[in-house]
């Protein structure tokens, strides 16, 4: 992670608030393209729109109290899919929020939207698949964290993309 300031600024404001959100709601954060996000062409950088999703994961489990259950059970979150889509470009010193959202889930797969947005404006999106590691490797499905979180409930029905993702992580892993 190389936006450190960033990230000690959005674990700070959320590990730390007493408001908490639902898992399924959108968290969004806010943030300006500074000097050291641009490339050579004088726009963000593709790299920094990934870096953000990190950050936009931790605000997700810091406000919606995910990251002190997984803590407590010893589980990891673990990035196994991401597929960013650029729309426009955006150049210092833009400002621009990220929102993510849980959209749901399949077995061990956790499916997440972020989308970055200046001016009223979808700037790029990204789709990512997460799951969770267990102490020793443990398997751990979507259903035991949603009942570690006292929040059992079936998963909203997942989009195309997701599923062909979800289809081609498991075939990799058989």
């Amino acid at each position: 992670m190389n936006l450190f300031f960033r990230l000690l600024r959005i674990l700070l404001a959320s590990y730390f608030s007493k408001e908490r959100t639902h898992f399924m709601d959108v968290h969004t954060i806010r943030s300006k393209v500074w000097i050291g996000d641009h490339d050579m062409l004088g726009h963000m950088t593709n790299s920094r729109y990934a870096s953000f999703t990190d950050l936009g994961i931790m605000n997700f489990m810091g406000r919606s109290g995910t990251m002190r259950v997984f803590r407590k059970h010893g589980w990891v979150p673990v990035i196994q899919h991401e597929s960013l889509t650029y729309f426009r470009s955006i150049s210092f010193p833009q400002a621009f929020e990220v929102q993510t959202q849980m959209v749901g889930w399949d077995g061990t797969y956790m499916c997440f939207r972020h989308a970055f947005v200046s001016g009223g404006r979808t700037i790029a999106t990204s789709r990512m698949i997460a799951r969770l590691v267990g102490r020793k490797k443990q398997r751990v499905t979507a259903d035991m964290a949603l009942e570690a979180l006292g929040q059992p409930m079936e998963s909203p029905p997942l989009e195309q993309p997701f599923l062909e993702a979800i289809a081609e992580l498991r075939a990799a892993r058989s």
